[in-house]
């Protein structure tokens, strides 16, 4: 790397300052000198003026008094050999006499003659005095008179000028030997040192010691001031140096021992991470699944339950049926039959026979219901829903859950709201929002209480199903920790805590959609669950068709 030479640098730089430096002190001298001769120089003309005129001021008064024309130019000529004295002007007060000498440039008699108009007569080159000339008279004094002397203020400021330069000159002149003294001072004394040191330096290997290096400039170890401090403490810092860096170059050496042994680690720790997750997955699925079919079970067993009522009863009739015809076969065979009996068989085969038509439709009802919601449940294939008559079977088949509990449900979904999704994966979000509203929120149906669905929102993309309950509701920390898994308030009596963790992935992973909270605490249970939708006029005939 290049460097530039220190001499045309470092001691420039030097020379720069100090000469600035000077010379500011010297304009600040030089000003201040200037200011200072300019007063002592008007001072003495100020005195030499009054002492003139105090000298001649009695003959200008007696020569006035007594109209003496020449003894008064007289004194006016004394007057004006004074230097600093330029023009003299003397009038009497009746204005019989008026003497006018030297150089009275643009000032008339008018402006001379009163110390009121003198004030705003002066200029920057002449200065005016003015004083009343005075006779005593009858024990008093009484002005017969004016005179008006004229200085010129370039005298003076030529005096000052001739000082100041002479100043200027001699200043100019040290400051001149002061540069050069102090260049041969500042490159003997600091920039060949530092030369010598820069050279030094350079010639040093970063991985050799100072001990080992070729001797240079020895004459720096065995100086007392600054430099040699500075090469000293060079020195010190560069062995320092070199023994923080074998320090450093061992010590990355065990870093990098380490850190392979713990890349090896982390590669196997990963390895076995990742056939955890992988195992989740799988254990996650499975989960999902029993869920699933334990939530089937669970249908299966309040369907089975609620259809064993209407085919009880279907078989009882038929049963009763199958009596009275052998009873109307017999008295006929025995010619025992008469017309009432007869009528009175019709009568009873009618009633049977709509009592066993409406419990077999209820019974087919519920079994369609339960056939289409379990292979939704058992399947994740997307077809198209009429959405409140979906929610609708679904809870038919979650009837026996809760025909005997005081539990109103309402459904006030849009009537005419199709949309296409997973059925199954909606069906499983229904049957834990309602089977845990009577769980946790009427507590298994030991308070009255109302489940509502709606769609308050529908746009042209998402729709939001609300699901509400006015039960006992949540507390904060319930809200927050709702939708984690494991998480459950009835751990001591059998609650896994993975309902509504299953119901958070199934809106989220299967339907597309979000799912928050919307109540706050004790406040019952309002969930908004937005999904995906789009309407279409093909979706409506599709269905209908």
């Amino acid at each position: 790397m290049t460097r530039a030479p220190i001499n045309a640098f470092l001691v420039r730089r030097l020379l720069v300052a100090i000469t600035l430096g000077v010379l500011l002190t010297m304009l600040f001298t030089v000003t201040m000198q200037y200011t200072m001769l300019t007063r002592t120089i008007e001072e003495v003309r100020d005195r030499n003026v009054d002492a003139s005129l105090s000298n001649m001021l009695p003959l200008i008064s007696e020569s006035l008094w007594s109209f003496d024309t020449r003894n008064l130019e007289r004194a006016a000529q004394a007057l004006l050999r004074d230097p600093y004295i330029s023009g003299v002007y003397v009038a009497s007060s009746e204005g019989e006499v008026s003497l006018k000498l030297g150089d009275l440039t643009g000032h008339d008699s008018e402006t001379l003659g009163s110390v009121e108009q003198l004030d705003t007569a002066m200029g920057s080159t002449a200065r005016l005095i003015a004083m009343p000339i005075l006779r005593d008279f009858n024990d008093g004094s009484t002005q017969i008179g004016w005179i008006t002397l004229s200085s010129d203020n370039r005298l003076t400021q030529d005096q000052v000028r001739l000082v100041i330069r002479s100043v200027i000159v001699s200043a100019l002149l040290a400051i001149a030997l002061l540069i050069v003294v102090l260049y041969g001072v500042v490159k003997n004394v600091v920039a060949l040192p530092i030369q010598r040191f820069t050279r030094h330096v350079n010639r040093l290997n970063p991985d050799q010691s100072i001990n080992d290096a070729e001797p240079f400039e020895p004459l720096l170890a065995d100086r007392q001031d600054e430099i040699g401090q500075l090469y000293q403490a060079f020195n010190e810092q560069h062995q320092s140096l070199l023994a923080r860096d074998r320090a450093l170059q061992e010590h990355r050496d065990q870093l990098e021992h380490i850190v392979s042994e713990r890349t090896k680690e982390l590669q196997h720790s990963n390895e076995e991470l990742s056939q955890s997750l992988e195992k989740l997955k799988i254990a996650q699925e499975e989960l999902l699944q029993s869920e699933k079919l334990a939530s089937l079970g669970n249908l299966v067993s309040g369907v089975a339950h609620e259809v064993n009522t209407p085919l009880g009863v279907s078989i009882t009739a038929a049963s009763h049926l199958t009596s009275e015809t052998q009873q109307a076969q017999k008295s006929l065979a025995e010619n025992l039959l008469k017309r009432s009996d007869l009528e009175r068989f019709f009568e009873e085969c009618m009633e049977t026979s709509q009592l066993l038509s409406n419990n077999l439709d209820r019974a087919a009802q519920l079994i369609r219901a339960f056939k289409q919601v379990a292979v939704d449940q058992t399947s994740d294939e997307q077809r198209l829903i009429n959405l409140k008559h979906y929610v609708d079977e679904v809870m038919a088949s979650l009837r026996p859950k809760y025909k005997h509990l005081p539990i109103e449900i309402i459904n006030d979904i849009e009537p005419d709201l199709t949309l296409t999704l997973t059925p199954g994966a909606l069906a499983q979000v229904i049957t834990n929002l309602v089977i845990n509203s009577l769980i946790h929120g009427f507590e298994e149906g030991k308070q009255p209480g109302l489940i509502r669905f709606s769609t308050p929102k529908i746009d042209q993309e998402h729709l939001q199903l609300l699901y509400e309950d006015d039960g006992k509701g949540m507390t904060e920390e319930t809200i927050r920790h709702i939708f984690d898994p494991f998480y459950t308030t009835r751990r001591s009596r059998g609650g896994s805590g993975l309902g509504m963790n299953i119901v958070f992935n199934l809106i989220t992973a299967k339907l597309k959609g979000k799912i928050r909270i919307l109540n706050a605490p004790q406040q019952g249970c309002r969930l908004a669950i937005q999904l995906p939708y789009t309407h279409t006029a093909h979706a409506q005939s599709e269905l209908s068709s």
